[in-house]
């Protein structure tokens, strides 16, 4: 015969277990479903980077139109004229522009390459402008191993001569500054290039479905920045006919490249 205090354990677990298997089936399901939710926001991030890795690629492969076709006019010219020392420059130029252009690229890489890519890209127009352009260089040398977006200084560079230099009869005459500044505490790089151009009666970030193709090359800078840097990034381009001559400025967070390991960058102040 059972005793009271054994009839009592054997009610209470009648009672209570199917109660604490449906609060376990209860929990079990929760956290499942957390499960399940963390995998879909870990899915969603990753897609978002791929997404971002995906348009940064395409916006860069947008840069350069027509200037392969104006490129192989000019050494045609040059070779028709026998310039034969002329013309070996101009192609080793070439040569070295679209080795750099079709090598694999990070999303960043040191500022010295890309000033190299920029020189190898005016030797070019050289070729087709003669004496009609002029360049003055200021680069404070620490910055040459920060690291910036490919192709970020030669399209700069670039938009002066689709914008300024085919309206000017005089001589133009692009500055190019790269120095370090200071804001709230924080290391930028700013990059300034100025032309004495007509300079910007709009800003062509600004000025949304821009058919005509007019500052295709700042709209893509800005986004392949923003896409790296986020609210860091600035674009300052004055704009009204008292301005004297275009002037682009472009400030984003200072970083190095670590040359011990090229896939990592370091901030200011990192140890090498």
């Amino acid at each position: 015969m059972l005793s009271y205090e054994a009839f009592f354990i054997i009610i209470m677990v009648s009672v209570l277990g199917p109660l604490i298997g449906l609060l376990i089936l209860i929990f079990y399901n929760l956290m499942e479903k957390e499960v399940y939710l963390l995998e879909m926001e870990n899915r969603r991030i990753y897609l978002e980077k791929e997404l971002d890795k995906s348009e940064y690629i395409q916006l860069t492969q947008q840069i350069h139109p027509h200037f392969l076709f104006n490129t192989l006019n000019s050494l045609l010219s040059l070779a028709r004229l026998r310039k034969t020392d002329q013309l070996i420059n101009s192609f080793e130029h070439l040569v070295l522009y679209f080795r750099y252009k079709y090598q694999p690229k990070k999303q960043l890489h040191p500022l010295n390459e890309e000033i190299e890519h920029t020189r190898h890209y005016l030797a070019i127009q050289q070729m087709r402008y003669g004496s009609r352009f002029e360049i003055t260089w200021e680069i404070d040398p620490v910055l040459t191993r920060a690291v910036a977006p490919p192709y970020l200084l030669q399209t700069l560079v670039e938009n002066v001569f689709k914008h300024a230099i085919e309206e000017m009869e005089d001589k133009i005459l692009i500055q190019i500054r790269l120095q370090q500044v200071t804001k709230e505490n924080q290391s930028f790089v700013e990059l300034r290039v100025k032309d004495n151009g007509p300079g910007f009666q709009h800003n062509p970030l600004k000025q949304e479905n821009d058919s005509g193709g007019e500052g295709i090359g700042l709209f893509n800078i800005n986004k392949r920045l923003k896409l790296l840097f986020h609210d860091q990034v600035s674009i300052d381009i004055p704009t009204g006919r008292h301005q004297n001559g275009g002037l682009v400025v472009v400030t984003w967070p200072l970083v190095f490249q670590d040359f011990s390991d090229p896939k990592r960058v370091l901030k200011e102040g990192d140890p090498l």
